[in-house]
């Protein structure tokens, strides 16, 4: 399949696919009889067309849902691309993509970096969902079930889970990634280990996360055990009076061993700070 430069569309069940996005976001795609639905729309309006003229190599249905997974601007900016669609989000992923503090950081963020998206971000017209929930909503797309889950903070305040339950299929966003350290910045720790605890309960085989490639059920304990560690270290380090520095270098040295190899591990030390200065 001759997808964007850059992509690769997995078929990870019958008519579900993974398109994933090397280094950048992957979105999902999944065909019904009457309809298409997304799972993220991405970060601009230039990748959500690209992703829509991807959905036509596979059908020419139209797309009718779009779910953010969350509210970060790499899954979500693009979402001004869908019109005609409804856009599926949890209510607190309404409300951090209707607070202008927030979208005025993000966007002042993107756009005095040097990235060949900034200047594309300087004019996005942030399209938070037009369908919200609190726990948990049903979608029937093809007569298959799509569980649409809330499980509490984790990544951000409003991350789902979008469970295929007859395919054992779960969409994570980015709050579970195969062996990848997740962004921490916007992150609520102190909740985050109880989040994952519930998605590992989920009767799963294979997952899609937000970035990087499709993991299995074994991939979304380790991602878990990362986040129990980082958070266990972290108040251990926060109990044994060490200052930021100093706690920083012992949860390093703690998480080293075992997931010191991870994408994203080097960048570690710049939000320890942060994790523990929320845990205290």
């Amino acid at each position: 399949m001759n997808s964007t430069p850059g992509t690769e569309i997995i078929e990870v069940a019958s008519g579900i696919y993974a398109r994933l996005h090397e280094n950048l976001t992957n979105a999902g795609i999944i065909v019904g009889d009457e309809g298409v639905l997304i799972i993220d729309s991405l970060r601009m309006p230039s990748f959500a067309r690209d992703l829509i003229s991807d959905v036509k190599l596979i059908t020419d249905k139209p797309i009718k849902y779009v779910i953010d997974t969350h509210a970060h601007w790499d899954h979500s900016w693009g979402n001004e691309e869908f019109p005609d669609a409804t856009i599926i989000g949890h209510q607190n992923c309404y409300l951090e993509m209707t607070d202008d503090q927030w979208n005025d950081q993000w966007r002042s963020k993107i756009v005095t970096g040097d990235d060949p998206w900034a200047e594309e971000a300087k004019i996005v017209n942030i399209t938070p969902p037009n369908l919200t929930f609190d726990s948990s909503m049903s979608l029937y797309i093809g007569g298959r079930q799509l569980e649409l889950l809330y499980f509490g903070r984790a990544h951000t305040s409003g991350d789902i889970f979008i469970h295929v339950p007859e395919e054992k299929l779960v969409f994570t966003g980015d709050v579970i990634q195969d062996r990848r350290v997740p962004y921490l910045g916007d992150s609520y720790p102190a909740d985050w280990p109880e989040t994952d605890d519930k998605i590992a309960e989920l009767p799963i085989e294979t997952f899609v996360s937000g970035h990087g490639p499709n993991g299995n059920h074994e991939d979304l304990l380790e991602a878990r055990s990362f986040i129990h560690e980082l958070v266990n270290s972290s108040k251990s380090a926060i109990e044994e009076g060490r200052n930021a520095e100093q706690a920083t270098d012992s949860v390093i040295a703690t998480l080293s061993a075992r997931f010191g190899e991870w994408v994203g591990f080097d960048t570690l030390d710049e939000r320890i700070p942060e994790v523990i200065a929320k845990l205290s």
